[in-house]
């Protein structure tokens, strides 16, 4: 099983605000993915008269992220050639009864895990197995007009990206081998933002995942964090049922909506 985690790269680098709606220059995906792209993330609030000003985006690619229940805002979307590609949910777990809803083999399996801050090393061997392939539910690999290739390197960056922001990597390990990790960072009140965390290739057995994200949820705890946010792609649910049985709960969901454009002259 695969996890995969909400994209808070609006959040990280800020939202610049043009126009009515907030339209972030996605800056990073010209390296990551090698185009031009802008995000566009709709409130509640926004009318259908608002899509008007995002028509001539000036790039290759854009990303829309509506809130659930905008049906309005879907239908126009999608007669200006916008496909959807999937649904987000916003996750939080509350750090209380960790693991008390598993299983005994799922709860042995979960106590056995443990987990240590990756050094250069580790980060290379990170690096590596994305490149094998390990996400293959997330929006770029699915998409026709990108590869997995260009996910790995999307990967790559972001948890690059995260390291620069005082982002911490983890490595987990059982029965002495490692076989995941996850990519976290808290804010100044506390919270826990888990950004990523996925299951090595080859890595794939029953009881990790649930124990992955426990093991999250611990570090979390130790650091003093009050509670963790994270996020899930209705592509991967065997990743959902998984965060759903470590005691994460769904607090939100927003639709994902992608456009290419011709390529920039």
């Amino acid at each position: 099983m695969n996890l995969w985690v909400i994209e808070y790269y609006s959040q990280q680098f800020g939202a610049k605000e043009e126009l009515f709606m907030k339209i972030v220059d996605a800056f990073w995906e010209q390296r990551n993915l090698g185009v031009v792209a802008k995000e566009i993330n709709f409130e509640a609030n926004d009318k259908v008269s608002d899509l008007d000003q995002i028509r001539n985006l000036d790039c290759e690619y854009s990303v829309a992220r509506i809130p659930a229940g905008c049906i309005d805002l879907m239908f126009n979307l999608e007669e200006m050639g916008y496909r959807f590609i999937e649904t987000m949910l916003d996750v939080q777990h509350d750090h209380k009864d960790i693991g008390f809803t598993l299983n005994r083999v799922a709860k042995r399996i979960a106590d056995s895990i443990t987990y240590y801050e990756m050094n250069d090393i580790d980060l290379n061997e990170l690096r590596n197995q994305l490149r094998l392939g390990i996400f293959k539910t997330d929006r770029v690999s699915l998409d026709p007009a990108f590869s997995p290739d260009k996910s790995a390197n999307r990967y790559i960056g972001w948890i690059g990206d995260e390291l620069t922001r005082d982002g911490k990597v983890y490595k987990c390990i059982h029965k002495d081998n490692v076989f995941g990790y996850f990519v976290c960072r808290m804010d100044g009140d506390k919270v826990n933002y888990v950004y990523n965390i996925g299951i090595y290739k080859d890595q794939n057995y029953a009881g990790l995942g649930v124990g992955l994200i426990i093991a999250s949820i611990k570090q979390a705890l130790e650091a003093g964090a009050k509670k963790t946010i994270s996020g899930l792609s209705t592509n991967n649910m065997p990743a959902i049922a998984a965060n759903l049985a470590a005691g994460y709960r769904v607090i939100g969901a927003k639709y994902i909506y992608v456009k290419h454009n011709a390529p920039r002259k």
